[in-house]
């Protein structure tokens, strides 16, 4: 019983007094025998009288509760529209211009492309990013599964590449012990056949890297950043693509402030794309370890994210 009454008492005022007031009307109408209870008119109509003004009280109490619920969801929902936002197979999408944007749970490296579809992975300013190394990275992750044994090749080779298609650099202090040539944030290198896989790979400068500051990204880079990825993407016929949450990891921005920024600035490249070729399909893979840990970007997030980049049609 006492624990009873201590379960009771943890729940909502609403409840409490729907209980109480269940009670008082009815103690008062039954008799309790040694081996029976018996049912009679009240002797007293006060306890009875109590008993329904607490359950107004429960009933009133409730239904407030739900008004205000249902309100501060609508002001938080206000000018998005959800009806845009669609759920299949536990993916998340919207249409944006002709372009399917669509938001996935897992890891990148687990995720099978489509012919033709670009997998593109954040990098730093200098395009010699050592994450290629580290599992726990976007890019590491993936260029450790696809490229198993190839890491430094796959270093050495974006090294040329973004040389020989970015032009000279300009040569920073990276750390207190390191210059080295960096193109900038916001730049893109696209490796159509890397080291002669069949799907191509983009990466994108996110980050910067210089002495005394560490990696550090910028949401601005993210817009800077697809545009030229877009513009690669035209010149090479690609309009399909798949990737993270660009900036989230080692660039340290939140990755629920990260995910709005990587669609805003996606929503924009699909309205204002390269002529004729514009993009057809976007996947961005939000990291979830395991059927048990929670995405690291929430799905209600996902949702009006969505719902803010389609409802600006």
């Amino acid at each position: 019983m006492i624990d009873a009454l201590r379960d009771l008492f943890k729940q909502n005022y609403w409840v409490i007094a729907l209980v109480l007031g269940v009670l008082l009307i009815g103690f008062p109408c039954v008799t309790m025998e040694k081996d029976h209870w018996t049912a009679h008119p009240p002797n007293t109509w006060v306890p009875v009288a109590i008993g329904i003004a607490l359950l107004i009280v429960s009933v009133s109490a409730y239904g407030f509760n739900l008004w205000t619920k249902r309100a501060k969801d609508a002001e938080v929902g206000a000018g998005l529209d959800l009806t845009r936002v669609r759920d299949t197979n536990g993916a998340r999408w919207t249409i944006v211009n002709g372009c399917e944007i669509r938001v996935i749970e897992g890891r990148l490296e687990d995720h099978s492309p489509g012919a033709g579809t670009v997998v593109v992975l954040p990098c730093n300013e200098y395009f010699d990013d050592r994450c290629a190394g580290d599992v726990k990275s976007a890019l590491g992750a993936y260029v450790n599964r696809q490229f198993e044994g190839q890491e430094e090749d796959f270093i050495s080779l974006l090294r040329e590449e973004s040389k020989r298609k970015l032009g000279p650099g300009e040569v920073q202090q990276k750390t207190n012990d390191e210059r080295a040539e960096s193109f900038g944030p916001g730049r893109c290198v696209l490796l159509l056949k890397p080291l002669n896989r069949s799907v191509p790979v983009a990466l994108v400068s996110t980050t910067t890297q210089r002495a005394g500051e560490g990696l550090a990204a910028r949401i601005s880079y993210l817009f800077s950043g697809t545009r030229e990825l877009v513009s690669k993407l035209a010149d090479a016929r690609l309009t399909e693509v798949v990737m993270p949450i660009l900036g989230g990891g080692h660039g340290r921005i939140d990755p629920p402030l990260a995910l709005v920024g990587l669609l805003l600035a996606i929503s924009e490249a699909a309205r204002y794309g390269q002529g004729g070729q514009r993009l057809r399909s976007v996947t961005i893979v939000v990291f979830k370890r395991d059927s048990v840990t929670p995405p690291e970007v929430d799905r209600v997030v996902v949702r009006r994210a969505l719902a803010l980049i389609g409802s600006r049609d």
